[in-house]
């Protein structure tokens, strides 16, 4: 699946573009982990793969840290209540 530049329609800009980022980057994983499924991948290739694969996951896991986490939380609770609307 390819992702779009289109601004996503949440209240916060910055939560916005973190979830952009965040897809970025995570497609970037997704390719290194493709790249290294190649049956012909030589020692050297595979231990740059392997090594930009380590640099996207530590990126990943400071990108999404308590605030973040807390972002999406707050866009969460800024939803209406769905769940009440049995009419």
């Amino acid at each position: 699946m390819q992702l779009t530049d289109r601004p996503i329609p949440l209240a916060n800009s910055t939560l916005n573009t973190l979830i952009q980022e965040l897809g970025v980057e995570c497609s970037y994983v997704l390719s290194l982990i493709s790249q290294l499924q190649l049956p012909t991948l030589q020692p050297d290739q595979k231990a740059d793969i392997l090594a930009e694969l380590l640099a996207a996951t530590i990126h990943l896991n400071s990108h999404c840290d308590e605030e973040f986490q807390g972002a999406i939380a707050d866009e969460l609770e800024a939803l209406p209540d769905a769940g009440n609307d049995l009419s």
